[in-house]
This record gives C-alpha cells, structure tokens and sequence, in this order.
C-alpha cells in the first residue's frame, strides 16, 4: 500500500504530460464560432451609351399671303435652302441625303385626308391607311400618312386638323416628304422631330 499512492501520482503525471504533448501536437484548440456580417453588394450603375443631342439651328420661313410666318429647329447636319418665283409663293426645302422636307406657300386648292372608317366626301381627297400623330410647338396637330407599310410606302401625305377634320395642305403650307425605296425608321423619326418644331412666329 506504501507503493500505491507514489504509483498513482506517477501515473496522473504521465496522463497529464501525455494529453499535454497531445494537444500541442495536434493543434486542438477552441475556438468560438466565426460570426459573419452580412455583406452589401454594390451594383455599379449600368451605363447606357446615349445619343449625343444634335446641334441645331432656325430655319424661318413663310408669311406668303394669308400663310403664318414661322420657324423650325433642324439639325445642322441638314441643309435648308429657299425656292421663290416671285412675291406670291415660296418653298422652304430641308435635306439631308435623298430625304427632304419640303414647305410650300402659295395659291393652290386643298383636299379632305380620309382614314379607315371614313365616308367617301364629295370633292378632292386623299385616303390613307395609316398615319403618325405629330404634334407641333403651336399646338396644332397634323397627322404624317401613308397607304401600304410605313417602310414601303412611296409617299406620305401631311395633313392638319382643323374645325372642319382632316385636311392638305396645312394652315402653314403644303408639307411634303421625300424620301428613298431604302428608307429607315430612324431617319423617318428625325423628319417627324423637325416637323414637330414648327411653331408660329
């Protein structure tokens, strides 16, 4: 029994020095668990190319017999030049490549626009299939109009509404468009945007 009691504190020992070299051997340790902040994801703003604005310039016109006189804001890639035989009539012509806007002051007759849906009428007109609401800077609404497909029509007919419907010319002029077999929806919004300026002076 004198043995015993030397012998268990020998054997405490070596237990001790044992789990010691365990634990420093193979890396046992505590650690308190890992606490993960939330994290904020930052979307950069998606830039979307944009079409720089066209410089522009005034283009005037009118004032022929009972016409308004006005102006319009055209691209300055566009030209514009002025047609007149005399005092009593005058052409505004806005081109740019095979498209061309033309606006004519003068003496000459007029005819009802007439849509889908619309009676025959006595007397001049045009009838169209479809048509492009534009409305001008002086308020007053014409309508750009064609027959067959927009892309593919050979011509379009501008027409202005009045107390009286829909009718050529305009009380600014007879507006014309000209344009190519080729033509393309771009372009064709470019001439509706110079058209839409027009305003009253």
């Amino acid at each position: 029994m004198k043995y015993l009691v030397p012998i268990l504190i020998a054997i405490i020992i070596i237990l001790v020095a044992a789990l010691s070299f365990g634990i420093g051997k193979f890396g046992f340790s505590l650690k308190k668990p890992e606490t993960t902040s939330p994290q904020t994801s930052l979307n950069s703003p998606t830039l979307t190319p944009t079409t720089p604005a066209k410089n522009t310039k005034k283009v005037t016109g009118g004032g022929i017999l009972s016409f308004p006189k006005y102006e319009l804001s055209v691209p300055d890639d566009w030209q514009d030049t002025r047609e007149s035989s005399g005092a009593d009539d005058e052409k505004i012509i806005l081109t740019k490549g095979a498209y061309q806007i033309s606006i004519t002051q003068g003496g000459f007759g007029g005819a009802v626009c007439l849509y889908p849906g619309d009676a025959d009428t006595e007397g001049p007109s045009a009838r169209y299939d479809a048509f492009k609401e534009i409305t001008i800077q002086s308020s007053d609404l014409f309508r750009r109009s064609w027959t067959g497909e927009e892309l593919s029509s050979s011509g379009f007919g501008i027409c202005h509404k009045t107390q009286y419907g829909w009718g050529a010319p305009t009380l600014y002029g007879h507006i014309a468009y000209i344009t190519p077999a080729g033509k393309t929806k771009t372009m064709l919004d470019e001439m509706d945007s110079i058209l839409s300026s027009l305003k009253k002076i």
